[in-house]
């Protein structure tokens, strides 16, 4: 089955497909890609640093031929630079070539999307990253098979096997009050509803939990901290024996991981650092909780505020060249976000992985609605084409259950893009949320660099305005 084309048919009808489509052995039914990424990273995982070096290089010179070739942006910009894909013949030499920015290929998606690919092929994936600057790139379906793959097998190392059910506390799901769960049988899920985890609803989550007895909790830390102070104020600790917490898409800080075992004791957490562009990979250690470049996902650097590459134990910015997405391809691509590099080697596993001692990716950050709900900013992401005319925007909360939502827009900005954006956003925000869209001209970026889809005024008990 085609994605594009399933993408087409009715939510019932994908239901239906979905279900269908899960009696396919696991293995076929995730594709040749998956099957392919799977075989490369058990072969590889273990070579020595000249091995990955010599890998990465081909790799890079393969990447950065197509685009030269293929891709009129890249072509153009390298020609001003003075660069061409025959200069690079050592890793080293990447440096030389020209960044990419978010802005850069959002105004020009056309010409950085490769002129080799069918456009039936392409995918369309948007995501405001950490930054609310809303972003459009394509990807193909072997970029989703793969994904996956890198995922389930950092996932594996904890002890996560292929076929064990997982409970979802993400964004995906919305639900309502009276309708806290679903369960897809495609990759056996239980999807829980974080918009509706609060007192009302808890013994309702702890329910079907325990009815359903899901092996795995994949979450937001921010979801997870939440339904842990429940647990917590419920004298419920230990009820519910989760054997991995696979806890992504924010920071996970230390005061939480301290709630979140207090609450689910014989649970071991597993975190990692990644992004919808798929171009950094960084997934913890499974013996010592560090957290590892992954070498064949994407090529790596740290730069600091000149743009050179930083000493260990110094932060800088991620920059990333993907190996993989022959859509639109990122080379050299500014994430934006913050990073400490550690040592270049694990010497708990073995792996000759560049190690990160910290990552400051995407916030925690909360609405809080009129009747008490907490709506994470990670689950207002949107993939779709709804902020495409939209250059930045922000979220600001003085008051429960009244968000302003300012936007910068850009010069095909419409009345037609007000009223999609307030419909798609209050799907997720719910009826007890008043949503004002402002318009502004310019959003200030703080001197610390690192920007805040919400600026929250009220107290706030969990997230980034909770931090111990």
């Amino acid at each position: 089955m085609k994605i594009t084309l399933y993408r087409t048919f009715p939510p019932h009808i994908q239901k239906f497909v979905r279900a269908l489509y899960s009696l396919v052995p696991f293995q076929l039914r995730m594709g040749r890609g998956y099957r392919q990424t799977m075989k490369l990273i058990r072969a590889q995982e273990f070579w020595n640093r000249k091995q990955i070096k010599e890998w990465q290089l081909a790799n890079l010179k393969k990447i950065v031929s197509y685009a030269f070739e293929s891709v009129p942006g890249y072509r153009q910009i390298y020609r001003e630079a003075g660069v061409s894909p025959s200069e690079l013949n050592t890793l080293e030499d990447i440096r030389h070539f020209p960044f990419v920015s978010k802005e850069l290929l959002r105004d020009n998606l056309r010409e950085f999307t490769s002129d080799r690919i069918p456009k039936w092929k392409l995918l369309y994936r948007t995501t405001g990253g950490s930054t609310g600057i809303p972003f459009g790139f394509n990807i193909l379906q072997a970029d989703i098979e793969r994904e996956a793959a890198f995922l389930h097998n950092a996932w594996a190392r904890a002890g996560w096997q292929r076929g064990e059910m997982s409970a979802l506390l993400r964004g995906a799901f919305v639900g309502s009050e009276k309708e806290i769960w679903e369960y897809d049988p495609f990759l056996k899920d239980l999807r829980l509803s974080s918009y509706f985890l609060n007192a009302r609803t808890y013994s309702r989550f702890l329910e079907i939990l325990s009815l359903k007895k899901p092996v795995h909790l994949q979450a937001y830390p921010s979801a997870a901290t939440i339904f842990a102070d429940l647990v917590l104020r419920n004298n419920d600790a230990g009820k519910l024996r989760f054997k991995l917490l696979l806890l992504g898409s924010e920071n996970l800080y230390d005061w939480q991981k301290t709630k979140i075992m207090a609450a689910f004791p014989e649970s071991r957490i597993f975190s990692w650092y990644g992004h919808a562009e798929q171009v950094l990979f960084a997934p913890m250690c499974e013996h010592s909780g560090n957290l590892h470049l992954d070498p064949f996902y994407g090529f790596a650097e740290i730069l600091d505020r000149q743009d050179k590459e930083t000493e260990a134990g110094a932060t800088g910015e991620l920059v990333g060249t993907s190996f993989w997405n022959l859509a639109t391809p990122f080379i050299r691509y500014r994430t934006m976000d913050m990073a400490r590099k550690g040592a270049l080697e694990c010497s708990e596993c073995g792996r000759n992985y560049q190690l990160l001692s910290s990552i400051d990716g995407r916030l925690q950050e909360l609405i809080v609605t009129k009747s008490g709900r907490f709506i994470s900013m990670t689950a207002l992401n949107m993939h779709s084409n709804v902020f495409d005319n939209v250059k930045q925007f922000q979220f600001r909360q003085t008051q429960a259950g009244k968000v302003t939502f300012n936007i910068v827009k850009n010069i095909n900005y419409s009345n037609h893009d007000a009223e999609n954006i307030r419909k798609e956003l209050l799907k997720k925000l719910g009826t007890d949320v008043d949503l004002e869209l402002a318009y502004v001209n310019k959003i200030e970026i703080p001197q610390s660099g690192k920007f805040r889809f919400l600026i929250q005024e009220l107290p706030v008990a969990y997230g980034d305005h909770a931090r111990h």
